[in-house]
C-alpha cells in the first residue's frame, strides 16, 4: 500500500462530505451492531439452557483481551501515521493497528452465531466485511489488518465453538 492507494480510495469521499457522514454513521452501526449481537447471543443460550454458555462467555473475552495485548506488542502504525492522509474516521489513538480489534471482534461473534443460529451469523460476517472495506477506505487500517483481525475472529471464534464442543 501507499499514498497513492489512499488517496484513490478515499477521493469520492473527500469530494463529497455528505459520504463522510455516511462512512462515519456505517462505522458506528456496524460497531454497535457486533456488541449488541454478543450479549444477545448470551442471552440467547442462558434462556435455551444452552451448555456451551460458559466457553462462549469466558473464551471470546480470553481471546480480545490477548489479542489487545498482542497488538500493543506489535504497536504497528496507522496509515494516516504512515502517509499523509486525513482519516475518514475522527482518531485520537496512534498505533496498534495490526490486526484491527473492530473486525476480529464482529467476526469471533459473527463465527460464533453461525455455529448456534447460522442467519443471524451470516448476517453479522456480512457487516464484519463492510466494517472491513469502511476501517480501510476511512485510513485508519491498512487491508492487512482487517484481514488478519478477520481471519483471526474467525479462528478464534471457530476454536470456542470446537472447545465448547469438548
Amino acid at each position: 500500500m501507499n499514498s497513492d492507494f489512499y488517496a484513490k480510495i478515499m477521493r469520492p469521499f473527500q469530494t463529497h462530505p455528505g459520504y463522510i457522514s455516511i462512512i462515519n454513521v456505517l462505522n458506528r452501526i456496524l460497531t454497535l451492531a457486533g456488541f449488541l449481537f454478543y450479549p444477545a447471543l448470551l442471552v440467547w443460550m442462558a434462556v435455551m439452557l444452552d451448555k456451551r454458555f460458559f466457553a462462549f462467555l469466558f473464551l471470546p473475552a480470553f481471546f480480545f483481551l490477548a489479542m489487545s495485548r498482542i497488538r500493543k506488542l506489535i504497536n504497528s502504525p496507522r496509515p494516516y501515521e504512515v502517509y499523509d492522509i486525513q482519516p475518514l474516521i475522527a482518531r485520537d489513538g496512534h498505533g496498534q493497528s495490526f490486526p484491527s480489534r473492530h473486525v476480529f471482534s464482529i467476526f469471533l461473534i459473527g463465527t460464533l452465531w453461525c455455529g448456534t443460529l447460522m442467519p443471524a451469523g451470516i448476517f453479522l460476517l456480512s457487516c464484519g466485511i463492510l466494517l472491513a472495506m469502511i476501517r480501510v477506505i476511512a485510513g485508519v487500517h491498512f487491508p492487512k489488518d482487517v484481514l488478519c483481525g478477520a481471519a483471526l475472529g474467525i479462528f478464534c471464534g471457530a476454536l470456542t465453538l470446537f472447545i465448547s464442543a469438548l
